[in-house]
């Protein structure tokens, strides 16, 4: 054969090359955007546990203060409920602080997630830039020699 009919099957092998290098990198920025979407959502809905918490946490604290005004207008048995009191506030303290120390670890783990996932993405991105320049500058060399071997 000669130059002049190797040239154009090099060429349609190389489209073809770059064609499917191009549909697998497409393929795997799909997989990677469900991977955001489904950590996106998996923020969210920590963010709203963490919503929930707070809401949760002002309700306790406005049942703690109606229970202080109570405590407050019964004389008689004022020494007993402000024990009574102090007991349960101490508990609700308690639960509060680890209900948002959990949410707080949790949506932490969640963003450190998050992370990783968007740092291995763009680190696989600039892998296949490199890949696709280098593949890019072997197809430039050989064309180059096609073209050299053709002059001759």
């Amino acid at each position: 054969m000669t130059a002049s009919r190797i040239l154009p099957v090099v060429n349609l092998v190389g489209c073809v090359l770059i064609t499917g290098i191009i549909v697998v990198q497409w393929l795997k920025e799909r997989d990677y955007n469900h991977r955001i979407e489904v950590l996106d959502g998996e923020r969210v809905a920590a963010n709203d546990a963490v919503t929930a918490g707070k809401a949760r946490i002002l309700a306790l604290e406005n049942d703690v203060s109606q229970l202080k005004e109570s405590v407050e207008s019964t004389v008689v048995a004022r020494r007993e409920s402000e024990e009574a009191l102090a007991r349960l506030t101490a508990e609700r303290d308690a639960q509060v602080a680890a209900q948002t120390a959990a949410a707080q670890k949790l949506m932490q783990e969640q963003v450190q997630v998050w992370e990783k996932a968007i740092a291995d993405r763009d680190a696989r991105i600039r892998e296949m830039g490199t890949s696709l320049g280098t593949t890019r500058a072997r197809l430039d060399a050989a064309i180059e020699k096609l073209k050299e071997a053709g002059a001759r």
